[in-house]
């Protein structure tokens, strides 16, 4: 059975997995990696950047997996673009794009 958030559907909840990769080992999944208010921004339909309103989360804890969950709200859109980019110096991993282009 498909998960009920598939496909991603214009003002309905959204969630998936991502990786990012480890800023120091190109070509690897960075393992646990530490996100912080800040690091993950949606736009939506091309409007201003702004932090998510729940920060997403590494699932399992100390895996490489990175549980990204959208409100309603935050899914309102035609087309939905999450930056993930670390705001520590050295990076701890490799900025990242998604866009989500959702249906009604």
């Amino acid at each position: 059975m498909a998960a009920p958030w598939n496909p991603p559907k214009k003002g309905e909840d959204f969630e998936c997995n991502i990786t990012l990769e480890d800023y120091a080992n190109p070509g690897n999944f960075k393992a646990n990696p530490t996100l912080a208010s800040g690091d993950v921004k949606i736009s939506k339909d091309g409007g201003s950047f702004a932090n998510l309103a729940t920060l997403p989360t590494v699932e399992p804890a100390s895996g490489v997996s990175v549980k990204l969950a959208l409100s309603s709200t935050e899914m309102n859109a035609d087309k939905v673009i999450i930056t993930f980019v670390d705001q520590t110096s050295p990076k701890e991993w490799a900025d990242f794009a998604l866009s989500i282009p959702t249906t009604q």
